[in-house]
């Protein structure tokens, strides 16, 4: 669900919402980046920095192809893999936290 709420507000409605003000894609695009690094802060700086990096790929791809389900499908692919790998991993690994 996160995946799919994530993908439509931020990609797809935002970067059209701005394109219609008269926003360039470039600008649309950073801004669409940004604000999805900003409320991923919660899990640390370089969270927030690598969700800007996905935006910026993604809104990409978005703005290019009008696709958004392979968005949907690459973002929940991470999430089922950071979370599996965590519980796989929490308690083996002294850096992780337990």
């Amino acid at each position: 669900a996160n995946s799919v709420a994530e993908e439509v507000l931020v990609v797809a409605w935002l970067l059209s919402r701005l394109r219609a003000l008269g926003w360039s894609d470039n600008r649309s695009l950073v801004a669409s980046a940004l604000l999805r690094g900003s409320y991923h802060l919660y899990q640390g700086f370089g969270a927030g920095l690598g969700n800007v990096v996905m935006g910026l790929i993604f809104g990409r791809y978005y703005q290019r192809t009008t696709r958004l389900w392979p968005l949907v499908v690459a973002h929940a692919l991470i999430d089922i893999v950071a979370f599996v790998g965590y519980s796989a991993l929490r308690g083996h690994l002294s850096w992780l936290p337990g």
